[in-house]
């Protein structure tokens, strides 16, 4: 126990710095973009070019912000993974005193914790962002026409598990998805880097099309005249009679939910097989 806190400890401390970093960035960046945003008038922007300059410039910048958090972090922590999984320093990592899964269930639960603070700060930039740019009517305007479009409350909590469950969910696969590539590219005697973006490709068309048929088989393609409702399903009554009854958010959610529980344990079942029986450090 004392050396698997050791391991988070030390995991945590060696990712902190770039972390920190990234999101200081975003922080400093949203609060700079809040204030020039609430400042505007975005309905007489076009008018002055002065405004227009700073209005565009600060969503310029925080686009780069959204960027440079969510691509840099995402690179960085895949990149730290196989570096002590599998590099050199990954002699160390798998002569430890603990289990052989140890080390990586720890990469994985601290590169999910800093994925997902990152996930809720930019949803928080966001909200931020929208809130200053609409002087604070953007909200309210947005939970109407969800209430109106769904007639669900968006702050029902079968809503809410749902959607956080999704972003838990989603994170999981996003990092299980690099982790299974890396471990099995690492099965390779030579260009297992090379090998291991090979087997992300496959790893990804496999998703896309076990998605795809989970979507179909569960009616949440719905083909008429020559369109696809998202939100609707048409059943047959009687033979005769057609009803289309609206599929909500929360639906939605749930199913897509299943699909990547599935998918995460099938990611994760192949990594813990290759560190267990086949790991390959030469």
């Amino acid at each position: 126990i004392q050396m698997l806190k050791k391991l988070f400890k030390y995991e945590f401390k060696s990712t902190a710095k770039i972390m920190l970093i990234l999101y200081a960035i975003l922080i400093i960046t949203t609060s700079v973009g809040s204030v020039v945003l609430y400042s505007l008038d975005l309905d007489q922007a076009g008018e002055s070019k002065l405004a227009s300059i700073l209005s565009v410039s600060a969503i310029v910048l925080y686009i780069l912000a959204i960027f440079a958090v969510l691509i840099v972090m995402y690179v960085y922590l895949c990149v730290h993974f196989y570096r002590t999984m599998y590099s050199a320093q990954g002699y160390l990592t798998h002569t430890l005193p603990v289990k052989t899964l140890a080390p990586f269930h720890v990469k994985l639960i601290t590169s999910f914790v800093w994925m997902f603070l990152s996930m809720a700060l930019m949803t928080a930039s966001i909200v931020a962002l929208i809130a200053s740019a609409s002087h604070g009517t953007a909200w309210q305007d947005f939970t109407s026409a969800w209430e109106e479009l769904f007639g669900q409350d968006v702050f029902s909590f079968r809503f809410i598990f749902q959607m956080v469950l999704s972003v838990i969910c989603s994170c999981l696969i996003y990092l299980l998805w690099v982790f299974a590539s890396a471990s099995i590219g690492q099965l390779f005697s030579s260009n297992k880097v090379a090998a291991s973006l090979v087997a992300g490709i496959i790893l990804y068309f496999m998703q896309q099309i076990f998605s795809m048929i989970l979507m179909f088989g569960t009616g949440m393609f719905q083909s008429g005249d020559n369109s696809v409702n998202f939100f609707a399903v048409t059943t047959t009554i009687d033979n005769t009679t057609t009803s289309t009854t609206s599929i909500l958010p929360s639906s939605l959610f749930a199913t897509s939910n299943i699909y990547s529980i599935i998918v995460i344990v099938i990611l994760y079942l192949v990594c813990a097989r290759i560190i267990t029986k086949h790991l390959n450090l030469e």
